[in-house]
């Protein structure tokens, strides 16, 4: 009996332990197979990164998950692709197998100059949340197949070659927070399913070739805060009053279309609105009085308005455009269109007095702060003729532009060849002196120019900017001229020409002595200040250079030559296409194409060096860039057609330009001062740099000398 229940205990417990034994075996086994799958996947991930060929030499050399632009996670499987800017020159997407990649959720590929279509197998990365391609050279039709990523968050496709239609299967991505298609080919309507975006805070379509009218479904989008339909020529139909209902939109652009009807007042319930553009539009009625708003910049600008301006907009003419409504009228004769003729009651005559009184005494009030705020009290400059009597050339902004043109014409006989005081590929500068006196110059676009749609849209650029500016440092514009066959701008007449002309010849170079140059070279840095920080948004000009730097009689500098002038909006990515003159655009534009101040910045330091130097200052920046002019004299590099300068003052002042040109001239646009240092450097007039002489300074002590640079604004 006790041998027979042994017997059994011990069969008992050999079956418990094999069975236990079994367990473990088969537990590690699949441990050992789950490792092994994860680590087959891991090198099928590895695999995929090195056959792209988007990764090379060193940088392979190492885990990939250290490789420049990886991001891995703590299994060691990739989750971040990250290659904005790195300029994968002629590479394409189908070179990276995407559905190796099953834990991807970023994939940033903007700015990496890439061609070909958008693969169909993208649509197999089902986790990814983040997706941007924008400014490459990626061509072929946006696959309906992304409709499938329903975890994207961003997607970006601005800037490049896409074409055909809006895919409506874009209406299922029911997580996305911002789509930008801007800057393309598309075509077609846009389709009523991205009203089912819901969560939707940025939508920028602009720039393509969209038409038809606005779905009414885009109005269900009441997380919008930013829409750009912008520059799309074809969209029409009317504006819809449930435009209304998007409360939360702070910026809104439906200009350069075909949008016709009344402008609804719905839009003065949009309590969060401080943009609005519906310019270059056919749309007709009056002017809602219930838009008008301190905090609201509005372009109403080449419509059919009609009617007169409401008063409530009286206190904020600074702020709205009226330009180009034929039948709009005015009681102030500065609003951009031409006045009322209608008679007024006694009241409405108080009123428009009061209102007149004090729309002057506001202006002259900030002109004041202006001109305190730029050290400019003590200094005159001539604006011309202001009346508003019929033919006077000055008052085109204001009144009927026939009689003003018919001046232009017989000014300049037809444009006749002997008035004609220079020629570019865009067309010619004429001189024209006015019945009442006043000479004018005239940039007048070649025929064919103007039906050329690029350069149309550079001749609105300026018009649009210079529009908007009050400097005495920038060119004035008095008007304009705009038609299919005939474009001219009008501009006040600079008697001496460019500053690179000047500084060509060798006799007026002589003329423009030390003391004029640093003059020049401040006043230019003032003007790109009150560009950069003082206007809203921001003006970037992207062509600075001493051929659109003009000189008056008294060799006073203003900057010219807005055409490819940027408005830097703080929530945009600001990425163009490459613009500006070979030898002064900055180096980071080569490979990032995206416009900032700073850029304006490396252009202005180039110019400051070519003012002094009486030459552009490429030998110069080689020889520093390789570390060979360590012993080279400033006397040596400046212009040799003067003789050195005596007066202290200017001595200084000539060290800290070169000094600050130099900083200006960094290659990473993050340690280059901002314009409104650079102005506070020149205004505050504080230490010498140095205490040495002319003669023996070289270049290497200013460019280790010190200079210090309030932060406030930088980078």
């Amino acid at each position: 009996m006790e041998l027979s229940v042994s017997i059994s205990f011990v069969t008992v417990f050999s079956a418990i332990l094999f069975s236990t034994n079994l367990a473990n075996t088969e537990m590690h086994s699949s441990i050992t197979t789950a490792a092994s799958i994860q680590s087959v996947a891991l090198k099928r991930e590895a695999h995929a990164l090195l056959h792209s060929g988007w990764w090379s030499g060193e940088n392979t050399s190492s885990h990939h998950c250290q490789w420049p632009g990886i991001t891995c996670n703590h299994h060691g499987s990739v989750t971040n692709i990250s290659l904005h800017g790195e300029l994968l020159w002629g590479k394409s997407l189908e070179e990276l197998n995407f559905s190796s990649f099953p834990n991807l959720v970023h994939l940033d590929l903007g700015s990496a100059r890439l061609v070909g279509e958008i693969p169909l197998k993208m649509s197999n990365i089902s986790n990814l949340s983040h997706l941007d391609l924008s400014d490459n050279n990626l061509w072929g039709q946006l696959p309906p197949s992304l409709g499938n990523l329903s975890q994207l968050l961003m997607l970006d496709i601005s800037s490049n070659k896409i074409s055909g239609h809006i895919p409506g299967e874009f209406g299922c991505l029911m997580s996305l927070v911002t789509l930008k298609l801007r800057s393309n080919l598309l075509n077609g309507t846009i389709p009523p399913s991205l009203g089912l975006l819901t969560n939707l805070t940025e939508l920028d379509i602009s720039e393509n070739s969209i038409e038809g009218e606005l779905p009414l479904s885009l109005t269900n989008l009441s997380n919008l805060v930013k829409l750009d339909i912008s520059s799309n020529y074809e969209i029409n139909g009317s504006i819809p009053s449930e435009i209304g209902n998007m409360k939360k939109l702070t910026y809104l652009d439906l200009s350069s279309n075909q949008l016709s009807g009344h402008i609804t007042s719905r839009i003065g319930a949009m309590k969060n609105l401080t943009y609005l553009d519906l310019s270059g539009n056919h749309l007709s009625g009056n002017v809602p009085p219930c838009l008008a708003s301190t905090q609201l910049r509005i372009d109403f600008s080449y419509n059919s308005l009609e009617g007169q301006i409401p008063y409530e907009f009286s206190p904020y003419f600074a702020n709205v455009s009226f330009f180009g409504n034929e039948n709009l009228c005015s009681d102030i004769t500065f609003t951009g269109v031409h006045p009322c003729s209608t008679k007024d009651s006694g009241d409405d005559k108080i009123i428009k007095i009061i209102f007149s009184i004090s729309v002057f005494i506001v202006c002259a009030f900030l002109s004041v702060l202006l001109v305190y705020k730029y050290g400019y009290k003590n200094k005159k400059r001539p604006f011309g003729d202001t009346t508003t009597k019929n033919g006077d050339i000055f008052s085109i902004w204001n009144y009927d532009g026939k009689i003003a043109y018919e001046d232009i014409i017989q000014a300049t006989e037809d444009f006749d060849i002997k008035y004609c005081i220079g020629t570019g590929g865009y067309g010619s500068v004429y001189k024209a002196q006015l019945p009442k006196g006043n000479i004018v110059a005239l940039k007048k676009l070649h025929g064919s120019e103007a039906e050329e749609p690029s350069l149309r849209k550079s001749f609105m650029s300026e018009v649009r900017t210079l529009r908007e500016i009050k400097h005495r440092s920038i060119i004035k514009l008095h008007g304009f001229c705009l038609h299919k066959k005939c474009m001219f701008l009008i501009y006040e007449y600079m008697e001496r020409g460019s500053l690179f002309c000047m500084l060509s010849n060798d006799l007026e170079a002589v003329e423009l002595d030390w003391k004029k140059r640093v003059t020049v070279i401040k006043d230019i840095a003032y003007a790109l200040c009150y560009m950069h920080h003082e206007c809203s948004p921001s003006i970037v000009h992207r062509d600075v250079s001493t051929n659109n730097i003009l000189l008056n009689s008294s060799l006073e500098a203003s900057v010219s030559d807005f055409g490819t002038a940027r408005l830097l909006h703080s929530d945009t990515s600001n990425q163009t296409i490459l613009a500006g003159t070979y030898g002064y655009i900055a180096p980071e534009l080569a490979y990032t194409m995206v416009v900032t101040e700073k850029c304006d910045v490396y252009s202005f330091g180039v110019v400051a060096l070519e003012t002094l130097m009486g030459k552009h200052p490429r030998e110069l920046l080689s020889a520093v860039s390789s570390s060979s002019s360590e012993n080279l004299m400033l006397a040596q590099v400046l212009d040799q057609r003067l003789s050195p300068p005596t007066n202290r003052r200017v001595v200084q002042d000539i060290f800290l330009i070169v000094k600050i040109a130099f900083m200006c001239l960094l290659a990473n646009p993050k340690y280059r001062p901002t314009m409104k240092q650079v102005s506070q450097e020149f205004l505050a007039r504080g230490a010498p740099i140095s205490s040495k002489t002319f003669r023996d300074i070289s270049l290497s002590d200013l460019m280790n000398s010190q200079v210090y640079m309030d932060a406030e604004s930088q980078v």
